[in-house]
């Protein structure tokens, strides 16, 4: 997702941020407005890397899993079988599920043509 090459300073690629968010899209599970958080995310951080150049070092933003918010991540998908949902609200067309997955996670989620989509996946622990 970003463009490392030697000497020269980090930079958003912008065509494979794009493929990344297709890649999501089609797990027909998440809302347009979470994706287009994502790419205001990558716009935000290639102005980010134009104001303070980086050339080394893991690029600022990109250092974690943009869907778990983690470093963590082979953890996290071995610990599923521990898998802990610890409250789901539900108010008309959202609710919001906060669940253990290593770390506490607040997933809200809105009602579109009665189907469920995830909305916004907050990482609780690293707030």
């Amino acid at each position: 997702m970003v463009n490392q090459q030697a000497g020269k300073p980090y930079s958003v690629n912008v065509k494979n941020g794009e493929r990344y968010l297709a890649y999501l899209r089609s797990s027909h599970l998440l809302t347009d407005a979470y994706l287009t958080e994502w790419r205001t995310y990558f716009n935000e951080r290639q102005a980010g890397f134009r104001a303070s150049p980086q050339n080394e070092g893991p690029p600022l933003g990109f250092e974690y899993d943009l869907v778990l918010l983690s470093q963590d991540v082979d953890q996290q998908l071995a610990s599923l079988k521990t898998l802990k949902i610890e409250t789901v609200k539900v108010r008309q067309d959202r609710a919001t599920v906060k669940l253990l997955l290593l770390y506490n996670y607040e997933f809200r989620l809105v009602k579109i043509n009665n189907r469920w989509f995830i909305n916004e996946i907050l990482n609780l622990s690293a707030e």
